[in-house]
């Protein structure tokens, strides 16, 4: 199941770092463009800034993500000042079941929203898209990024990780047997 879950998880990292480095590019390529036409003929494209900024929504919540899988989220480290090292773990645990449920509650309301906005079938002003689409990545995100903290929470049960407080993973020791 681990093995599976780590594959699962790789891919999802693997496609949210092209679609990032692609998003990217574009945004800045369009901008760019944008820029030179209206400071060289007057005229540029009426949809650039709102598809930067439909963009730039998208590489925000999918770096979130990503950032999950690569523990560099924010995290508040005060459990290792305040905790002894050994219930670390178990401080850990609560954190990451707290952190689970609220990221699940977030995407909840965040499908409830994109809902309600394609009942309503709003469309952006320039580009006419239906805007679900463009919001559709609030409870997206946030489901891969619930599934990444029950992957800590896997590995803190396991053993293999005791602390995940001030942005790091501390590994617990190895002993004979994990060689």
């Amino acid at each position: 199941m681990s093995n599976l879950f780590e594959r699962v998880d790789n891919l999802l990292a693997t496609l949210e770092k092209f679609f990032l480095v692609v998003a990217v590019m574009v945004m800045t390529l369009v901008v760019f463009f944008d820029f030179i036409l209206r400071e060289t003929v007057a005229s540029g494209f009426i949809w650039a800034k709102e598809l930067a900024a439909f963009l730039m929504i998208w590489v925000g919540f999918i770096g979130a993500s990503l950032a999950t899988k690569e523990n560099k989220h924010l995290v508040v480290g005060i459990p290792e000042k305040l905790f002894p090292k050994k219930i670390l773990p178990y401080v850990s645990l609560f954190v990451n079941i707290v952190v689970f449920g609220v990221t699940l509650l977030i995407a909840y309301l965040g499908y409830e929203y994109v809902s309600e906005t394609k009942a309503f079938a709003d469309t952006s002003l320039v580009l006419k898209i239906p805007l679900w689409i463009v919001q559709v990545i609030i409870p997206a995100s946030l489901i891969v990024i619930a599934f990444r903290f029950v992957g800590v929470t896997v590995q803190i049960l396991q053993g293999k990780v005791t602390s995940i407080g001030a942005g790091t993973k501390v590994r617990a020791p190895q002993t004979e047997e994990d060689h």
